[in-house]
């Protein structure tokens, strides 16, 4: 039961990441009234601590979710 939900967990913080990352937070940007003109890469380190971590932590539990018993 942990496994899968271990999956789901995985499947959806992969989700949730990439919306994050690739919408939300140039959105965030672009609200600003002050104007932005901040590129969000992954290779930046703003892509390392909203990009690559949340990654990873999808990644692993997805692993943990689809290993044998």
């Amino acid at each position: 039961m942990m496994r899968i939900a271990a999956l789901f967990f995985g499947l959806g913080l992969l989700v949730a990441t990439a919306v994050w990352f690739f919408y939300l937070v140039p959105l965030g940007c672009a609200m600003n009234t002050t104007g932005c003109g901040e590129r969000f890469t992954v290779w930046s380190g703003t892509g390392l601590v909203h990009f690559w971590t949340p990654l990873l932590v999808a990644r692993s539990a997805m692993a943990y979710g689809a290993g044998r018993s």
